[in-house]
């Protein structure tokens, strides 16, 4: 059986990556799991594509070297550089999120789970070089669409370039979804209390109006 798997870290997929880093998160040991057949198999299967049954008939030595290449590319090292050509295109990154325009801001709120969304993800992030996300000209019509650039970055984008924005991102993502959690139960609080108000002046009105019939 041949097992085709990327040269480089750059030649990784967004999608592979993500797997990657939530089958690597938590609290787990990795040292032994190397040690594992059945986890070498599922590391193999995504960098490759071939899915865990068929692996299963490959040799245990092709799947050995297959692992220990893929391990060894992961460890390479790799820097953040806020930008990425495509189809002759720069897309940059801007690592200040106060910079976010309120729809970015909005459409990163909605993401569930960033593993299973990665180029939505790099879509918020990387812009269109002298453009502002999802701008919009006179007639309100945009001129570069989040559609595009999904379609762009699922083409083609460095996987080391990925992985650095990536860790990036969920640590400001993690502590943006708080804050949201925080200003949402704030707004629920201050929902509440304006009803009780309300409620309250409803009663004394209607005690005051009863009391004055009686």
């Amino acid at each position: 059986m041949n097992i085709s798997v990327p040269s480089t870290l750059s030649d990784c997929s967004p999608e592979q990556l993500t797997k990657w880093v939530f089958l690597s998160s938590g609290d787990i040991n990795l040292e032994t799991l190397s040690n594992s057949l059945d986890f070498q198999v599922q590391v193999v299967s995504i960098f490759s594509g071939v899915t865990k049954p068929k692996l299963y008939n490959a040799d245990v030595k092709g799947i050995t070297e297959a692992f220990n290449h893929i391990i060894s590319i992961l460890n390479q090292p790799y820097e953040l550089k806020a930008e990425v050509f495509i189809d002759g295109q720069r897309y940059v990154f801007d690592k200040e999120f106060e910079h976010m325009t309120t729809g970015a801001v909005i459409d990163i709120k909605l993401i569930e789970s960033v593993y299973e969304s990665p180029y939505e993800v790099l879509s918020i992030l990387y812009i269109e070089d002298g453009l502002k996300y999802n701008q919009a000209d006179e007639n309100d019509h945009v001129i570069n669409p989040t559609a595009k650039r999904i379609e762009a970055f699922k083409k083609e984008f460095p996987g080391d370039e990925f992985l650095s924005v990536f860790a990036f991102f969920l640590d400001r993502w993690l502590k943006l979804k708080d804050a949201m959690f925080g200003l949402t139960i704030a707004r629920n609080q201050m929902t509440m209390e304006k009803t009780k108000n309300e409620l309250k002046k409803e009663l004394q009105i209607l005690n005051g109006s009863i009391g004055q019939q009686t």
